[in-house]
């Protein structure tokens, strides 16, 4: 890095030296194309400013994707410290636990020691219900410990419903499903949490948005989405950020502060404002049609795209406190 700031300024000194005594017009004899003696005149002071303006330029366009990547990395060495030290006191409590008979119960799939890959978990979210649900964890994806609460990869699962069936999850844990508005609000009641979206197109492309904070408020909020700090690769000028302080809208439940009903008018279920840019639980649409309607998020496209899939998962980033 210091080797190319050395590099950048020795080029700038060096075009400025070299340029001092020729700021006058310089003449230079050409030849046109039938041989025949030119003239040129050239303005060297324009010349050199443009120069130096290149090379001003050059080397700020360098250093600021220096500063970007020394951010990213500082993120990711701060979540790995995170993750690992988290991992850490996991295995101390556990082994605490079984030495005094405690059986220790996820809260989510970050806190699930005996990982047997990708599938459906247990977890227990509320420390008040001993029953708990099963989730769907990741543990591939990203450093693993993904608690996936929508899915969507083929179309078999109707999601054009009502508020009920939003609040409380349907669907199928190895196949398409929304886990439900209270399960989501009650895992991002256990501390701060991170949201990862992976959506796929149909020509074989891949594309991902993470924010940092995420969380969704109980029912007497409508389920209202907080989300902010966004990375990735799909876009966030017209993605979730739009919809950050949203209520939850259905086909029957109207929260949204637009005079239109925005679920009824983009068939689907969703944090809408005026109405959104991204619709993840739209009508699945093959084929990759221009649609509203369908499982869209704008600013990858720059179009209604609809995708070929949608996932969308949460995990843990602090505890509670």
């Amino acid at each position: 890095m210091f080797q190319m700031l050395i590099h950048g300024f020795a080029l700038f000194w060096l075009t400025s030296v070299t340029t001092l005594n020729t700021d006058s017009n310089v003449e230079v004899r050409l030849l046109d194309n039938q041989n025949a003696p030119l003239t040129a005149i050239f303005d060297m002071s324009k010349a050199n400013d443009r120069l130096k303006q290149f090379v001003s330029d050059a080397i700020e366009t360098k250093m600021t994707d220096i500063e970007n990547k020394i951010k990213q990395q500082t993120e990711n060495i701060e979540r790995n410290l995170t993750f690992h030290f988290t991992e850490y006191l996991h295995g101390i409590a556990d082994k605490m636990n079984k030495e005094n008979g405690i059986v220790f119960r996820p809260r989510d799939c970050g806190e699930i020691n005996l990982k047997k890959g990708n599938g459906i978990y247990t977890i227990f979210p509320n420390s008040s219900n001993s029953s708990g649900y099963t989730v769907f964890c990741d543990f591939e994806t990203d450093n693993g410990n993904w608690t996936v609460f929508q899915r969507r990869v083929n179309g078999t699962t109707d999601f054009f419903r009502g508020w009920k069936e939003y609040e409380n999850g349907f669907g199928n844990l190895k196949a398409e499903f929304w886990l439900g508005n209270k399960k989501i609000n009650e895992l991002t009641s256990n501390g701060l949490y991170e949201l990862r979206v992976d959506l796929t197109d149909f020509e074989g492309n891949g594309g991902f948005a993470k924010y940092s904070k995420f969380s969704v408020g109980n029912a007497s909020t409508q389920y209202k989405l907080e989300v902010g700090g966004y990375s990735g690769n799909l876009g966030n000028s017209y993605g979730l950020q739009y919809n950050n302080g949203g209520k939850f809208s259905t086909k029957n439940r109207d929260n949204d502060p637009y005079p239109r009903d925005c679920a009824k008018n983009y068939t689907g279920a969703w944090w809408y404002i005026t109405c959104t840019f991204v619709n993840l639980n739209g009508q699945y649409l093959q084929g990759g049609q221009s649609n509203l309607k369908g499982i869209t998020w704008y600013a990858w496209k720059s179009s209604w795209y609809s995708m070929k899939s949608s996932v969308m998962m949460l995990r843990k980033v602090y505890p509670p406190g």
